[in-house]
């Protein structure tokens, strides 16, 4: 091969994967397509007083600050638990494993009372000794929220289940 051929056949080969990126792979260029703004949640920061745990699409506890921060009532927070995730926090993914609540009619027999100096009792108007250990964490960990030496005892109509501790590491 001369020197002439080796050129052009080099030069040629430094051309040919420019030429195959400028080809592309047959996919049409489109236009910007709108879906919509991205969901948002408010993730909250050290030291932040009352928070109401949902469950993420992974089923891991994720927190939600009060949304009348700062927050030192656990009747409050367990009220929004109970209530859902707003729809900005399901659109974000957000859920809760706790039985459907007619907040109206069944909301008055849910509340907390002090037990000891670090326990709290959780009433709630639906059976929890058929709950799911997620949502036993949802009530014990958000009510335990406002302070961590919080034990938490949960008060059904078929049982009382605890104390229990918030236990996030799992």
């Amino acid at each position: 091969m001369t020197r002439r051929m080796r050129t052009a056949v080099a030069a040629v080969a430094a051309l040919l994967p420019g030429a195959l990126l400028l080809n592309g792979c047959g996919i049409k260029p489109t236009g910007v397509i709108e879906s919509g703004a991205a969901a948002k949640v408010v993730v909250p920061g050290p030291g932040a007083k009352g928070t109401v745990y949902f469950v993420a699409s992974d089923g891991r506890l994720f927190p939600v600050p009060d949304r009348h921060q700062p927050s030192t009532s656990e009747s409050s927070l367990l009220i929004q638990l109970l209530i859902g995730p707003t729809e900005t926090e399901r659109a974000a993914g957000l859920e809760t494993r706790l039985p459907a609540l007619d907040i109206k009619n069944q909301g008055a027999s849910a509340g907390t009372k002090m037990l000891s100096d670090d326990t709290i009792g959780v009433g709630v108007p639906f059976k929890v000794s058929t709950l799911s250990e997620t949502a036993r964490r949802q009530l014990v960990c958000t009510v335990a929220s406002t302070d961590p030496k919080y034990q938490v005892v949960l008060l059904g109509p078929d049982a009382d289940i605890g104390p229990a501790r918030c236990d996030l590491g799992s």
